[in-house]
């Protein structure tokens, strides 16, 4: 990575940090927003990109219209702050706002070199298997102005039966890859939130996919209430993202990148456990300008944070030496700030130490989440090092891989608690993340 530091101005090399969530929804499926409200909410907020990413919808059609039963307590805010905003009296009573497609309101808000709207939707399914066992599979494709055929066929059924994860996941990938394709243009896939809503997707599916690069390291998290028995950290995604990595970098496939998103739908307070509001999440991404192709080279090199709370300073890896340098940035006053750099060990046993089938607490007889979770040893996400700051003043650290080392990330936090409250998330800290990275 470069000597850059997390900031607006440009280091010599031309790259700077841009802010941006690619996980967002609005009218178009279920979030509580109008398209433009969403965006122009992230473009006064400090964000330089955004990309709305709605289930199984991309808003093409000039033609739809958002009915009153979704909308209408909403719409003399919207009308204000967007006075040419079209609506009309609604078919069964009350009144209906036109739904803009992407071109039009990315027209309105794309600003260059200050804001820019990508094109997405979130491939949205469930596999079922037999016995009553349902896994959620969410996925975004980004960059893309299309849906996948298999979800825009007249045909789509969201509900798959007795289809292994790997397999069905694997599809949506490949799919994915050749759509874009199809349309010259490049695609960003990434898995979204797997420990979502219980335990959906198991470590295991992302080591039979490598060609899945990019996941949710942090989420909305879930309601349902752990079961007992399970390890003290939950067993979040931290967890999960070492196993995936601890596999692939022995098979020598590539390393597993994670992000921070919102996927936000409601914008206003109304959802009382404030697990999908906007600013919970995002990434910082360093790139040589705020265009897609540009953002998407930088993220598939891991150049770039995921951020819950807090922003890092500098993050530079060397990949010559093996040294991963963090500049942990400045907390609040009297608030201790640390860096903790987590890697894991080449002699890992590939053999789950132990292994739990369990059922939420908060659901004991839902036949559709039984869950078989495994639990690998020690040396998988192991933390190697941490440095701790004063209250109140930067901190800054860094690790050179050990020969029995397979790569190394780091976790920056702080004492707070997060806007997402619910369970299978992070409690009681702010977080950022570096990526994984391994020697050359």
């Amino acid at each position: 990575m470069n000597d850059s530091s997390i900031s607006d101005k440009a280091p010599s090399d031309g790259r700077r940090w841009y802010k941006g969530n690619l996980h967002t929804h609005t009218f178009w499926s279920d979030g509580r927003a109008f398209p433009e409200e969403s965006a122009a909410w992230y473009k006064a907020h400090g964000y330089h990109f955004l990309a709305l990413s709605d289930h199984n919808v991309f808003q093409d059609d000039p033609a739809r219209w958002v009915p009153d039963a979704k909308c209408a307590e909403y719409l003399p805010a919207y009308q204000a702050a967007f006075p040419d905003a079209e609506v009309r009296p609604g078919a069964e009573g009350g009144r209906e706002a036109r739904a803009l497609t992407f071109d039009e309101f990315s027209a309105r808000l794309d600003e260059p070199g200050r804001f820019l709207l990508l094109p997405a939707f979130e491939a949205t399914r469930t596999a079922e298997f037999s016995g009553g066992r349902s896994h959620q599979l969410h996925m975004n494709v980004v960059n893309v102005p299309r849906l996948l055929p298999s979800i825009a066929a007249p045909d789509f059924v969201r509900t798959v039966r007795d289809v292994p994860l790997a397999e069905f996941l694997r599809r949506h990938v490949e799919e994915t890859q050749a759509l874009a394709r199809s349309l010259g243009r490049r695609a960003f896939f990434m898995l979204n939130h797997p420990i979502w809503q219980w335990y959906d997707i198991p470590p295991e599916v992302l080591v039979e996919t490598p060609g899945v690069r990019f996941f949710e390291v942090c989420n909305n998290g879930s309601k349902l209430a752990p079961a007992e028995g399970l390890p003290t950290d939950g067993f979040d995604t931290d967890r999960f993202w070492d196993v995936v990595n601890a596999f692939r970098a022995r098979r020598g496939q590539p390393l597993l990148y994670g992000l921070g998103t919102d996927d936000t739908h409601f914008y206003r307070g109304e959802d009382s456990d404030g697990m999908i509001m906007p600013g919970n999440a995002w990434i910082r991404v360093r790139a040589a300008s705020l265009g897609a192709d540009a953002l998407l080279d930088a993220m598939e090199a891991g150049d770039f944070v995921a951020c819950e709370g807090l922003e890092p300073g500098d993050v530079r890896f060397d990949p010559a030496t093996g040294t991963l340098r963090v500049d942990g940035g400045t907390p609040p006053p009297g608030v201790v700030r640390t860096i903790r750099f987590l890697v894991s060990k080449r002699d890992f046993s590939e053999e789950p130490v132990r292994t739990f089938d369990v059922r939420p607490a908060s659901a004991p007889d839902a036949v559709a989440f039984e869950r078989t979770i495994r639990v690998y040893d020690e040396r998988i996400g192991r933390e190697a090092a941490c440095v701790e700051g004063a209250p109140g003043e930067a901190v800054s650290a860094s690790y050179t891989l050990a020969p029995d080392d397979l790569y190394v990330r780091a976790r920056i936090e702080e004492p707070g608690q997060p806007l997402c409250t619910v369970n299978l998330h992070p409690q009681r800290r702010l977080v950022a993340w570096t990526q994984p990275y391994a020697r050359a």
